[in-house]
Formats: C-alpha cells, sequence, structure tokens
C-alpha cells in the first residue's frame, strides 16, 4: 500500500537575537548543518588583504609618532641640561687671582691726590695701583632684598686692551662667592650746550653670537649690553664715592683710555686730557 508520505526539511532553529545586533555576529547564515558565507571567496581574500594594509599603515604611523615623541624627548632633556649648566655657571664666580693688587696687604697710592698734583697734564695708573686703592678706600654695602644674606666682599678692576672690567664679589650666606662684572668704554663726546663730556658705555670684548655688544657677566655667563644697563645706579654709586677724582676729570677733561700688559708689563690706565684743555 502506497503511503504519501511528505519529506519534511529539517526544522531550524532560529538563533536568539543578541542584544549588540548584527555588530557582534559573523556574516554567515546557517542552513542546516552547513554554513555558508554570504560574502565570496575571492572578495573575503580581497577583505583579508584589506585588513592587513590598514594594519600595516597603522603601524607605520605609531612608528611615526614613537620617532617624533623620541625626538620631542631628547629636546626637552637637551634644553633642560643647557638651562642647569647655565644656571651652575652663573653662580661659578670668577678667577680673580689674576688681577693685580687684589686681596693684597700692601698700602696703597693715593690716587686722587697724585691726579691732582698732575694739574692736567697726561698720569696713568697701573692695574695694581687701583685695586689696592679701591681695597683700602670703598666700602661698598649690598642693597635691596639680598641685603639680609649677601654682603661685598670686594671690588676689582681687570684692565682690557680699550676697557676696563669692574668686578663685584659678594659672599652670600657664610661661604657661597658670587661675581659680577660690568665692562666699561670711554669716548669723548660733547653736551648740547657745546661744553665736552664723557660717555660711558656698558659694552667691551668681542660681540655675543657675532652682532650683540658684550656688556659683562653674571659669574662665568657673559651677557649683552642691554641686560648690564642694570647696573648703572651701582656704577653711579661707586663714582659717587669718589667726587673730588671725578670732578678732577671734568675739569681737566681727562679720558680713561686701557692698555692691557703683555710679556711682563703691567696693565695701565692711562688719563689723557683733552687738548684744548688748559693746563
Amino acid at each position: 500500500m502506497l503511503e504519501n508520505k511528505r519529506r519534511t526539511r529539517p526544522k531550524i532553529h532560529p538563533k536568539k537575537a543578541s542584544p549588540w545586533g548584527g555588530l557582534m555576529e559573523p556574516a554567515k547564515e546557517e542552513r542546516g548543518d552547513a554554513v555558508v558565507d554570504l560574502i565570496p571567496g575571492e572578495e573575503s581574500g580581497t577583505g583579508q588583504a584589506q585588513q592587513e594594509g590598514e594594519e600595516e599603515g597603522w603601524s607605520e604611523l605609531h612608528g611615526r609618532f614613537s620617532v617624533w615623541s623620541l625626538l620631542a624627548t631628547l629636546l626637552f632633556f637637551a634644553f633642560t641640561g643647557s638651562l642647569f649648566t647655565l644656571v651652575v655657571q652663573m653662580w661659578h664666580p670668577q678667577d680673580l687671582s689674576d688681577i693685580a693688587g687684589y686681596g693684597d696687604k700692601g698700602t696703597s697710592r693715593d690716587l686722587t691726590l697724585a691726579l691732582k698734583n698732575a694739574t692736567g697734564t697726561e698720569i696713568s695708573f697701573t692695574e695694581e695701583e687701583i685695586n689696592r686703592y679701591l681695597q683700602d678706600t670703598c666700602q661698598m654695602r649690598q642693597g635691596g632684598i639680598f641685603s639680609i644674606l649677601a654682603h661685598t666682599q670686594g671690588i676689582a678692576a681687570r684692565i682690557h686692551d680699550g676697557y676696563v672690567e669692574l668686578i663685584i664679589d659678594r659672599v652670600i650666606g657664610t661661604h657661597l662667592r658670587q661675581t659680577t662684572s660690568v665692562l666699561l668704554s670711554f669716548r669723548r663726546g660733547q653736551r648740547e650746550n657745546g661744553r665736552n663730556a664723557l660717555h660711558v658705555e656698558f659694552r667691551g670684548g668681542e660681540p655675543l653670537l657675532g652682532s650683540l655688544p658684550r656688556g659683562g657677566s653674571i659669574g662665568r655667563v657673559s651677557l649683552p649690553q642691554r641686560q648690564m644697563e642694570l647696573l648703572r645706579p651701582a656704577i653711579k654709586t661707586l663714582a659717587d664715592c669718589y667726587p673730588d677724582f671725578v670732578q678732577l676729570i671734568e675739569q681737566y677733561g681727562y679720558c680713561p683710555e686701557f692698555v692691557e700688559g703683555h710679556y711682563g708689563e703691567e696693565s695701565r690706565m692711562r688719563l689723557v686730557p683733552h687738548p684744548s684743555t688748559d693746563s
């Protein structure tokens, strides 16, 4: 007896819906026991190659960022190291042992009396005589906020060719020494009323970086002329300590000229009167 049996297909149980939607499920469809890719094999290979290319591009971009990060780190440490070295050099005092007469215990020559006796004629003083005279006659005090911790040890004059370097030697606390120097050059000029004048410029030596006039130094760090202009009041105070000396220079029109000693000769400051000045 023939039976009419209907072939039934196996029932496919639908997958439970994921709360994340299709983003977390592979693009495949189940058909019975077989699993069929919705993307053809050739396109699947292309997608894999594209994915590998993206990974290589990301690796290359990540490598570039690593190089720039390394470069930035090196620049940061180089800048920090340079700044630290600069600060250390600013607190490293100059060596004043080569300055003749500074720290000596010998007697000094009265330079003001010698200039007065010259009565307008040319006269010169050695570096040793200048420093001994400053040591015996100049007593400068530290002013400002540092007056509590610092006091002036002395003032030294180092003569170079064409200019003089005035160095303020200070002691901060009990033993920390610090030096500040200013370079002074002198030239003749005239005031608006036609009278002779002596101009003082805060400059000397080789320019910094090829073009910036050198004005002085803090410790062993040279500074431009513009920054050293801040010490003009201190130089004015030093000149006020010798009113008679300054008056004689103005009276006879003296102009200081500096000659550094070589081959055993002593460094000197020559005071040359103005050619039109009557003695």
